[in-house]
């Protein structure tokens, strides 16, 4: 069995990650968490022996129960992404894929719902304002200019 690429090297902690933006017209969804004070877009780890296309359509799947394999999904950034969480440093090489949905979509026929994340408890997705995106905290900080992009 496959194992998500998630592993303690010294006092650092290395994921793998995949994330999508998943763009309509104006808007771009993002995923938020109770206690979280930022937005991340969609996604997770990849796991061994996974390519992170497949990864990204798997996570999509767990977290909102919509398949997503017939849509053009294309490889857009890979950024390496730093940071501290409860004195734990992460060290992440983060492959970004890019979606352009439309009216067809299921998520964009929900997007007055609330949209959780089947994956993790107390989360959700949101259909954030493209122009507004200076007033959203998201994570990793790049990740703005590359929506925007």
């Amino acid at each position: 069995m496959s194992k998500d690429i998630s592993l303690m090297i010294d006092d650092v902690k290395f994921n793998f990650r995949v994330g999508c933006i998943m763009v309509y017209e104006n808007y771009v969804i993002l995923e938020k968490g109770l206690k979280a004070k930022y937005y991340v877009i969609p996604g997770g780890r990849v796991k061994t022996l996974e390519d992170t296309k497949s990864a990204l359509l798997r996570e999509l799947e767990e977290e909102m129960h919509i398949d997503f394999k017939n849509k053009d999904i294309k490889l857009h950034h890979i950024i390496e992404n730093f940071f501290t969480i409860d004195g734990t440093k992460y060290h992440e090489p983060y492959f970004i894929y890019k979606m352009k949905l439309d009216d067809s979509d299921e998520i964009v026929k929900r997007r007055k719902e609330k949209l959780i994340n089947y994956d993790s408890q107390g989360n959700w997705y949101e259909f954030i304002d493209i122009q507004k995106l200076d007033g959203v905290n998201i994570l990793p900080v790049e990740l703005k200019k590359i929506i925007t992009s």
